[in-house]
């Protein structure tokens, strides 16, 4: 089952606690391609929400999996002092932010 499903709108920040996840996107042929994999202390979710654009990815577990989930208020209210560093990062993803073929 999907954490969270491309397209869809983002309110929540995601830090993996335990296990390892898989970060698929679907390609223009409508195939799953994977894109990413993360594990305990990586984190997702911040592209929704410092953008306000929908999921560029699919999260999906590969195993038993925990979260710490920050929903916008919460992300904005910690995570602000670190937008800018957070938005220079979203470059390491220019890959994900376009479509798969």
């Amino acid at each position: 089952e999907a954490v969270v499903t491309e397209g869809d709108s983002g309110n929540d920040f995601f830090i993996i606690e335990k296990g390892s996840v898989e970060f698929t996107q679907t390609t223009d042929g409508g195939e799953q391609a994977v894109v990413g994999a993360g594990g305990q202390g990586d984190y997702f979710g911040e592209i929704a929400l410092l953008t306000n654009q929908p999921r560029k990815a699919t999260v999906r577990c590969v195993d038993d999996c925990s979260f710490l989930v920050l929903d916008r208020k919460t992300f904005i209210r910690v995570m602000g002092p670190l937008d800018d560093i957070l938005k220079r990062n979203i470059s390491k993803y220019k890959s994900w932010l376009e479509k798969k073929e």
